[in-house]
């Protein structure tokens, strides 16, 4: 991950904060956050795909006024010491997880959806603000 580079080939920074506004716009904490996030899509470039996600995790840390402690591996070990997590993660094909219950908080779209669990942070951070912290 260390060695992937970031693109802008599709203005993909552009399209992902339009998609973020049109979705957020309205929502109760968007204005209270954009100038936090904004700068990652709209302002600042980053030539890695782990700086950039390192960035924002630091700044949806500071949003939640949480202190995890994150660290790197200098390699991944299928073997070793280290539990692959590469396959947990999957948004579109998500693994069951019996022991996960999604605590249901207020989303802009309900009425028309209903809650909607797994969607993102910012989904939880735009909706419910400082209280998010209490759903993590």
């Amino acid at each position: 991950m260390f060695n992937v580079l970031l693109s802008d080939h599709g203005n993909w920074r552009h399209l992902h904060w339009q998609a973020l506004q049109s979705a957020y716009g309205d929502s109760p904490f968007f204005e209270y956050y954009e100038d936090d996030l904004r700068p990652f899509f709209t302002e600042r470039r980053w030539e890695r795909l782990i700086d950039f996600n390192t960035d924002i995790c630091q700044t949806i840390c500071r949003l939640l006024d949480i202190h995890p402690n994150i660290g790197f591996t200098e390699k991944y070990s299928k073997n070793g010491d280290f539990i692959d997590f590469r396959e947990v993660i999957r948004p579109k094909h998500p693994l069951p997880d019996p022991d996960f219950r999604p605590r249901r908080y207020w989303q802009v779209f309900e009425q028309k959806h209903g809650f909607l669990p797994n969607l993102s942070i910012l989904d939880l951070l735009f909706n419910m603000g400082p209280e998010s912290i209490f759903f993590l």
